[in-house]
Order: C-alpha cells, then structure tokens, then sequence
C-alpha cells in the first residue's frame, strides 16, 4: 500500500505489520495518488502538475502539466495504459500514460472536481465535485481498452496543442574569478562576454539545443547554473543543487595552488548532492597562463575519476570539444520528460526572456501586460494559466513568487546578493556579536563592498528603484528567519554562526552530560538549533559565544547550554552541559527536544553520545562510543568498572530510564506542537507586515517596520510623502492583528467588535505622534494546501482610525475601554492616498 500528504513524502507499506518499507521524499506537497498494480509507478499531483515516478529507482520519469488548478485525484484504468485527473480548476483530463500525451480535456464542473472513477467498460468514467454534482463522460472515441501497456509502441501522435521537452540542470562551480561567468556565457551562445563583475550567489541561463539530434517530438534545454565561488555562499548554495544532472568544477588555471579549493568544493558536493553524477573539471582562463601543476591536476582527476578539460572562454578554446562531451555525459533517459500545452511553453520561455533581459521585480498586473506584449500573435491568457505557469518556474527556483503583494521575482538570485552584503556587515563587525539592527536591513544599510577581481575592492550592483530594492531586502530577511539562521531579539537580528566572541575562561567548566554526532552543514546545524531552542518559549538565551550558547530554564533560572566542535568540514559534535540545580527530567527532555530538532537537516541520523561519571569516585569515564554501543547492546545489564577505583557502576541509570520514558517523549512532542502554533502565528504576522507594506509601497509612500517586543503596540509607522519622494512629516502608526480571531460579531446586529484585551495597548495608542490605524487580516476559511493560494494570503486586510475613537470613548484617557466597534475599509492604494489626503488636509488647516 502507498500513502502520501502534504509534507511531500511517500510511504510505502507493510500492512500486515503496520510499518513502512521505504519512504520517497519527492516535492513539496502531494494530492491526489495513484499506482500501479506492481507498485513500480506512482502518479500524484503537486503544483498544478502530475508527477510520474518510478518508485524502484526511484526517480521522477514525466511531468504532466495543463491543469491550472491543484490536482486533487486520479485514477488508472484496469490495463494501466490510460489515467484520468481531477482538479481544482473544475476540469477533468485524459491522459495516455506511455507517451505522456493529454488526449483530452473533459470540462463542465462548475466548482472543485473531488472524485474522478474509470467505469467498468473502461471507456466511461464518472466524477463529482464540492456541490455535490457528479457527472458522466464518454471517453470511447480516445481510448482502446484491447491494448496492454506492455505492447504499446509509445508512437502515438503528439497532441498538435501539446509540447514535449526535458531539460538537464548542469552547475558550473569553483572559486572566484575561476571564470564561470563566462564560460556558461560561451557554452550557452558560442560567444564571449566579458564580465562586468563577479557572480553573487546564484545565476542561471537557458541552453535551447537546437542543434542536437533530439528525439522525435521531445525538445531538450540545459539550464546553467552559475555559482557564485566565495566560501560563505555554499550555504545560499544548497537551495539550487537538487535535481543536478552534471556538475562543472572550474579553477583559474593561472592560479599556483588550486588543489585545496577543489578538495573543499568536492566536500561541499558531497554534502547537497546525494546521487553519483558525471562530473567534469575545467582548467579556466588558459589564455591568462597555466602556473597549475598539471602532475597534481592529472592525480586529483584520476583519484576523482573525472573527466578533465583546459578552456579559455574568451578565445573559445576547448570549449567546443567541451560542450559536446558535456551534451554526450546528461543522463537524458533519466530526466524527466515534460508535457505542457504549448502555450505553457511559450509563456515560459517568453518570462525566461524578460529575466535575460534583465527584468528583476514585477507584480503579477505588469507581468501579463508585458507577456501580452511580447506574444501578440497568442490569445491572451488567463490569468490562472499565468499563475501555474509561475508556479511551475518557482518550483526549480528559476522564478520567485512572494507570498505577499503579488510580486513575481525574476531574478531570486538578488537575494543571495543581499544575503551576502548581510554576511559581510557582520564580519566586518569590530566587536563581533553577530548582530543587525532591523532597521539596517529595513534601509539597506548594508556593506557592499567586497575584494574582487585581482584582489581589488568592488562594489556590489544595487537593485533600482529603491522600492524594489526594500520588497527584496524584507523577502531575504524572511526567508533568512524561516530557515532559522537568525532569530530577533528586540530591534535585532541575531545570526548565531557568525558571533565571534570567544567564551572567557572559567575555572569550572560545566560538565557535558551528553553529546550528538551530527554531519552536514554544521554552521546551519548549529544556528538552526540556536534559533529553535531560543523560540520554543521553555528557554531564555541568556549569552551567545563563538560556537556555543547559554540558556536559562523559565522557571528556576537554571542554567543549561551547547557547545559545537568541529571535527572536519561537515562532521561534528554537539556537546549538551548543564549547571547546578537542574533536574534530570529537564536535562533530559533538554536533551530530547534537540535530538528531535536534527531530524530532516543532518545528513544521517545523529549518534547520541553519553558522558558517564563514576558515582564512587566522581571520575570521567573515557570513550563515549564504546559505552554508548555497551548500552544498547545490553541495555538494563549494561556496566563498566571505572578506571581510577576499579568500581563497577551501570550504564542504565536514572537518566537513561528517563530517556526511554513515555512522559518525556510526550513532554517533547507537546513542545513540538507548541512550537509549530508559534511559528504558524509568527509567520501570519510577518506576512502581515509584508502584505501591508506591499500595499503602501504600492502608493509610493515610505514603511518601517518597528523593531518592539511582542504586543507593544505598534507594528508599522508609515510616513507620508510629497510627489518628489521625499517625506513631509506626517504618517500613520499601524497595529497588526492577523488571524481571524480578532473580530467577532455580536448577536443583535452582527456588527464586528475587536476586544482590547490590555489596557495598555489605549493608552499606547493615545499616545503615538501620528493617528494609530487598526489593521485586521483575515484568512481564507478554507485551509487547504492543496488549493490555489496555499502561500496563506490573506483573505481580506482591513483598517480603522482608532485614535479618535478611542479618545471619545474613554473620554480622553479617564475611562478605561475593553472593546470597540470595528468598520474597516480594505487596504490599498486608493484608501492609503485616501489617508494621506485627510492627514494633509488636517495639517494645512492646523
């Protein structure tokens, strides 16, 4: 039996014994599932596609795509050859499974299709959606229920409205100023552009090869990928290595020692890419001179087993020979083949144009009108065609979608830009905290400069106008939380990797209790863990240091912390110590709730490491491993004799009894959702921000963010501005509320009421410089992932002036007030100019 969700995983199962055999993590979330008899191929919808994996393998095999809706079920028929799917979008598609062909398109539903059902002749089918309509089709002029997919000759005719193609992700990596800018230029086109600067972070191109022998009816592309070389980016580096059919490893050839970066970069590969793949090294800049030892080169690519090849970009030497050993080396039986309705494809390739081009921001209006433009021999499309086209570029990461504002991001790599100048503000930091202001970021009050080409100082190309710039820096300061690489402590962002305070001496060190072995990539282990535990609400970070921190227990003020030693690039440990006055339970659920935070970001299962000390002599007992391998081993009858008093004592302690206890694991798991609810609320709040700032900047009139503890009051102080741009002033002070909690409607006239619930958010309120605005978001009652709109935006955003109101009813402060009526109008352009005139008016007339 096969069983899938929205965490994007398969499970396979044994369900004599209620346990499953394998697991595929296959995308980001799953509707809809079918398989096959055998259990060899598995179909399931995510991102308005259908996915066709081999589960032996396993690997994806087709992409399905037309439907511009979530998918949410499917169906094979007896012989397997033919699969029907139901979606959001109301229709109903006819698929042939072996040549991945749509064979037709069954529409008339009018809401969400739930249920679609092959017929026992199989040349009808039935399907039903939310209204409770179900309807019938006759599907006998498509299919042929006498043939068996085992003896189809997949050369059926292509559908004239469909386009077949596959395309292979090679990256190009290697150090700065290797040449890899260039090189993707040339394989690319066949021609040379100098580079004006180094590549920041990530950048891709599309490689049509139209000169290639393709087969029949499939189009093949190349997409280069064009890392940026400085050692800091390999962490922006793991977002984009998925799904990598080759990999190009480039070094300046006019470089004496270049064995050690290819030794890093191996291991930092090694780490992100999972599957064995062809891998090539290239010689890069062979014009410039070969200082390299090729003696040492010709080792390294024989111990590496790799291809080896010597370019100069700029005059176009070895990169022919290149190129052609590089289109021969893909797997291309092993990509994954897509169908898209043609005009899928030419939306695709027309955004892929404007990024090209150049086109950094857009919002989903001015994207269509520029689609539009550039395909004027089209119909125009839908916007929810546009839409799932979008979405199948965000997959990849060719294009970003913003979860506020309606803001499409051609170009994400701008924000591995930004990313970077963050990194390089806080190296620069004297004192070394590891620290940001918020309104840094906010007012991209950043370091742009960094050492370039032959060691001089350049400055990075900065996103225009400056509005883009602001909707870029607050996306990369989102994701930089959401991926727990920073936390906010007051009016700061807090990156623990990069607090390089050294921990003073102390004359007793606490002792550790227990350690992990973890591997990958141990700064984002380590400040993942950091952020967890200082957002879980159980803790207080109470110091940070370089590679450990210091907590403090809410009740009881008992000390407990971590401490990371590297072992090697991506081995380490992570030693867990406590202070005095810490129970054992909290030292092992402590201990438990970090153990449960490793999962899913190390690359293999962490190893828990005791660290015993003899009860009769208080000595340390050496060899963690050896004790922890005794302990499983023999578990209760578990002992060792100590190596100072030569006293036995036993391995199953009290601490062990607790970690096998059934309270603890639940004490953990309670955390756990406790932390999910957080994050959930959290996240709403900042999308809030985002949301509500979008549609300020819309207005061109300026937002900040305000750096304050929670429920201080005051989320966002905007300031109004004259036509030049520059502010006048005067603004508004906005207060968040997102979540559909906030307002309720009272009985006799159904008029929404918002509860005040601190008196002191009044008298806040009262007293801010500028009228306070009461901002409400709510959500789509629906929470479905699996339906359009699964970033979460917000259903509707309304504000009300509250000062005034609030004056009146507390007649100026000497009345308390618990509740006021809510008459909110949407937040947008027009109403935001609409304050701005009122607040003009009022000052002209003062």
């Amino acid at each position: 039996m096969c069983s899938a969700s929205f965490d994007g995983c398969l499970y396979f199962w044994n369900v004599d014994k209620g346990s499953y055999l394998k697991r595929i993590n296959c995308t980001s979330h799953v509707s809809g599932l079918a398989v096959s008899g055998d259990g060899k191929f598995v179909f399931f919808g995510s991102d308005h596609a259908i996915h066709v994996w081999d589960a032996d393998a396993p690997i994806c095999l087709r992409i399905l795509e037309g439907h511009t809706d979530a998918i949410r079920c499917l169906d094979l028929n007896v012989n397997e050859r033919y699969l029907l799917s139901g979606a959001n979008d109301g229709t109903i598609r006819l698929w042939d499974v072996e040549s991945g062909i749509c064979l037709s398109v069954c529409s008339g539903h009018e809401e969400r299709v739930n249920t679609v059902k092959w017929l026992g002749n199989m040349e009808r089918a039935i399907s039903g959606d939310d209204s409770g309509c179900v309807r019938e089709w006759n599907l006998s002029q498509f299919v042929s229920p006498q043939i068996e997919i085992d003896h189809l000759v997949p050369t059926l005719p292509s559908n004239p409205s469909d386009v077949q193609y596959t395309n292979a992700k090679v990256l190009i990596v290697g150090d700065s100023h290797a040449g890899k800018t260039g090189l993707a230029h040339r394989l690319a086109t066949g021609e040379w552009k100098p580079s004006v600067e180094s590549t920041v972070g990530v950048w891709s191109t599309q490689w049509a090869l139209k000169d290639m022998s393709a087969k029949a009816g499939t189009e093949r592309e190349i997409w280069l990928w064009d890392f940026g070389g400085q050692a800091d980016q390999r962490l922006i580096h793991q977002l984009y290595l998925d799904g990598s059919a080759l990999i190009l490893q480039l070094f300046d050839a006019d470089q004496d020692d270049v064995l050690p970066g290819l030794r890093d970069w191996q291991t930092a590969l090694r780490r992100c890419v999972k599957e064995p793949i062809p891998q090539f090294l290239v010689a890069g800049r062979i014009d410039a001179g070969f200082k390299a030892s090729k003696t040492k080169i010709k080792a390294h690519v024989d111990e590496q087993k790799m291809k080896f090849f010597e370019t100069s970009a700029r005059e176009g030497t070895g990169c022919a020979e290149l190129r052609i050993a590089l289109i021969e080396s893909i797997p291309w039986e092993q990509t994954t083949k897509r169908t898209s309705p043609h005009l899928f494809k030419l939306i695709k390739d027309q955004i892929l144009k404007l990024r090209d081009d150049g086109q950094v921001l857009h919002t989903f209006k001015e994207l269509r009108e520029l689609l539009w433009r550039g395909l004027p021999d089209e119909p125009c499309f839908t916007d929810d065609i546009l839409r799932t086209v979008i979405r199948l570029l965000d997959g990849p990461g060719v294009v970003k979608e913003l979860d506020y504002g309606t803001y499409i991001l051609l170009a994400p790599e701008w924000i591995n830009s930004y990313a970077q100048a963050v990194l390089r503000t806080l190296r620069n930091d004297e004192k070394e905290l590891g620290t940001l202001p918020l309104r840094s970021i906010a007012e991209g009050k950043l370091l742009y400069h960094y050492q370039g080409r032959d060691g001089k100082e350049e400055e990075m190309r900065r996103l225009l106008p400056e509005a883009n710039e602001r909707v870029v820096l607050g996306e990369m300061e989102k994701q930089l939380e959401e991926r727990g690489l920073c936390l906010r402590q007051g009016g700061k962002l807090v990156f623990p990797s990069h607090c390089g305070r050294d921990r003073p001496k102390i004359q007793t060190n606490p002792v550790v209790f227990v350690s992990y072995a973890v591997k990958g990539y141990l700064d984002d282990i380590y400040a993942s863990l950091v952020v967890k535990l200082t957002d879980c609400g159980a803790f207080t970070l109470k110091e940070l240091w370089r590679d450990a921190a210091d907590f403090v227990t809410l009740v009881g003020d008992h000390h407990m912390g971590i401490k990371l030693s590297r072992l090697s690039g991506c081995d380490g440990e992570i030693n867990i110590y406590f202070g005095q006055g810490v129970t054992q339970q909290e030292q092992v659920i402590f201990a438990n709730y970090i153990h449960a935070h490793f999962h899913g970001i190390c690359e293999e299962e962490p190893r828990r490491l005791r660290h015993y000390v003899c009860p009769h002599c208080h000595t340390a007992k050496g060899n963690p491993e050896a004790l922890m391998q005794k302990l499983m081993a023999k578990k209760e009858k578990a002992e060792v004799v100590c190596d100072v008093c030569d006293k036995s004592f036993p391995l199953w302690d009290s601490l062990e009894q607790k970690f096998a206890s059934q309270s603890v694991r639940d004490a953990v798991l309670g955390m756990q959702k406790e932390d999910d609810l957080r994050l959930t609320t959290r996240r709403q709040g900042k999308l809030l921000v985002l949301e509500v700032g979008a549609r300020i900047t819309s207005a061109n009139q300026k937002w900040f963010e305000i750096p304050t503890e929670e429920d201080d009051g005051i989320d966002i102080q905007m300031e109004f501005t004259d036509e030049a741009g520059n502010g006048v002033g005067q603004g508004l002070c906005l207060q968040l509320k997102a979540g559909n909690s906030f307002l309720t409607k009272r009985k006799n006239d159904s008029v929404e009421v918002f509860q005040i619930k601190k008196q002191r958010w009044v008298k806040t309120w009262m007293n801010q410089p500028y009228p306070v605005m009461l901002v409400i978001g709510t959500l789509p009652e629906d929470r479905d992932p699996a339906r359009r709109g699964d970033k979460r935006q917000f259903e509707s955003i309304r504000w009300m002036e509250i000062t005034s109101v609030l004056k009146k009813l507390s007649e100026n402060g000497t009345k308390s007030v618990t509740q006021i009526e809510f008459h909110g109008e949407e937040v947008n352009m027009t109403t935001v100019m609409k304050r701005r005139r009122e607040v003009m008016r009022a000052q002209k007339a003062s």
